[in-house]
């Protein structure tokens, strides 16, 4: 069965650069502009995986971790960031990021990090 995996980013270059990244390793891919679609996703559609943004209007990438945990999911989330503050990276972590990237994207980094949070995930 095809893995789907949640892009929120509110950079709709980003989202294109991601999907086509994991579109072509097999992956369904769903796309969210913002948080607050991006919880409404998980809520209907229960993806396997979310690639997260931190830095975005409204509701931020770790505001949206906050809701996924309170609301019960158990959704392995790689954070994709331009933050690249160590204490960003901490925080990330101890909410319970599987992962934690640097933007700019890079493709093996990104298809890697898919992979393995994936597998440990269906382990």
């Amino acid at each position: 069965m095809m893995k789907r995996v949640l892009i929120i980013d509110d950079s709709s270059f980003q989202r294109k650069i991601i999907s086509s990244i994991l579109a072509a390793e097999g992956y369904e891919i769903i796309c969210a502009e913002n948080g607050v679609e991006g919880l409404k996703n998980v809520a209907d559609l229960h993806p396997d995986m979310i690639v997260l943004d931190l830095l975005m209007p409204g509701m931020n990438g770790t505001e949206v971790m906050e809701q996924i945990h309170r609301q019960g999911f158990q959704i392995p989330i790689i954070v994709l960031t331009a933050d690249i503050q160590e204490s960003t990276k901490q925080r990330c972590i101890e909410m319970g990021a599987a992962r934690f990237i640097n933007k700019p994207v890079k493709k093996d980094e990104l298809r890697t990090a898919v992979r393995e949070v994936l597998e440990v995930k269906c382990a």
